[in-house]
């Protein structure tokens, strides 16, 4: 009985997000499961806060759940904080998103667009309202660890948090993902297709081998000034809204339709490869679309671009756009559009 107390104490603790990961995880692998309740009885401790080392700040829930798991051991549990920063950067306003009140300009521009049922954004504004108090709060005696990839999304939080940090005297080390795991696997494809495009790619084995076997420095003072300066200019920025990743810098411009060419490229691809043009699921296209992206998009950036194209009439659908489950879509028969 006292097990059954502290699971539902450690469970009731977790937000939706991260309840969510662990179950994922646990069904992909029944093994782990005597790990992720060892996780979580471990969890329902209360923990002193000056027995954490490392605090890691890693942007996403995806990449939040593995790192989780990964840190299930009893003594990383006490050693290691985890700080999620959900959503994806680079899709929407950036300016002010270190306080309140830009956080909340930044989520009126996402619920314009996107649909979320379940008070979805509700839920990813507060949490990342909380993340960001957290990071402020992180004491000075803590290291932080900041983990990225090589996409606009976690490279904008690598800068954004290192804006965020600039007055803390804290260590600070950086792991790039994509770089370690190229060192670990001597896979050159992988490579040119962009593999892992996130962080939330890799498997949880590996963050836990990044972590444990790979030499860390703190970031160089120069380099952290000058990422810091750049955070800082897009917390400035009330221009761009629509971030990508090219020749290892940030590109940023207000041009929401610049992936429409690809989602019509890839209907067409779909089309032909259908004995007889009919209407599919949305969900379809929208998986298509973004495993033919080099950039890393949410599935609700698409589906709104998808819908928009639909308003423009280069789409005809059936079924209700209240979800990428509940319509279907197909180029529409009169249209001339030829994407460049």
């Amino acid at each position: 009985m006292e097990k059954i107390n502290q699971l539902k104490q450690s469970i009731q603790r977790l937000s939706e997000a991260d309840a969510k990961s662990m179950l994922l995880l646990t069904l992909i692998n029944e093994q782990s499961r005597d790990s992720m309740l060892q996780f979580l009885l471990q969890q329902a401790e209360e923990r002193d806060s000056s027995t954490v080392q490392t605090v890691h700040i890693v942007f996403g829930h995806s990449p939040g759940g593995s790192l989780k798991a990964a840190f299930r051991n009893p003594d990383y549990a006490k050693s290691e904080e985890i700080i999620v920063v959900p959503g994806n950067f680079s899709v929407g306003p950036l300016k002010d998103v270190h306080t309140r009140d830009g956080i909340e300009a930044r989520f009126q521009w996402l619920e314009q667009r996107y649909l979320i049922e379940d008070d979805g954004l509700i839920i990813c504004e507060r949490e990342m309202k909380e993340a960001i108090e957290k990071i402020k709060n992180i004491p000075p005696h803590q290291d932080i660890l900041i983990w990225t990839c090589q996409n606009a999304h976690e490279q904008i939080g690598l800068r954004l948090v290192l804006a965020m940090l600039e007055q803390k005297t804290n260590d600070i080390y950086v792991l790039d993902t994509f770089q370690l795991f190229h060192e670990l696997y001597t896979l050159p494809q992988l490579a040119e297709d962009h593999y892992p495009r996130s962080t939330g790619e890799v498997s949880t084995e590996d963050l836990l081998y990044f972590y444990e076997h790979f030499q860390r420095w703190p970031l160089k003072e120069a380099l952290r000034h000058s990422l810091c300066k750049e955070g800082l200019n897009l917390l400035m920025d009330d221009y761009d809204c629509i971030h990508t990743w090219k020749y290892h810098e940030l590109w940023g411009n207000n041009n929401e339709d610049r992936e429409d060419d690809l989602i019509i490229t890839c209907a067409k691809r779909l089309q032909e490869e259908q004995e007889e043009i009919h209407y599919q699921v949305a969900a379809r296209l929208i998986g298509e679309v973004l495993g033919h992206m080099e950039e890393l998009r949410e599935v609700e950036w698409i589906d709104y671009r998808l819908r928009q194209l639909i308003q423009q009439g280069i789409f005809s659908y059936e079924g209700e756009l209240k979800g990428i489950l509940h319509y279907k879509v197909k180029l529409a028969d009169a249209t001339n559009y030829n994407p460049s």
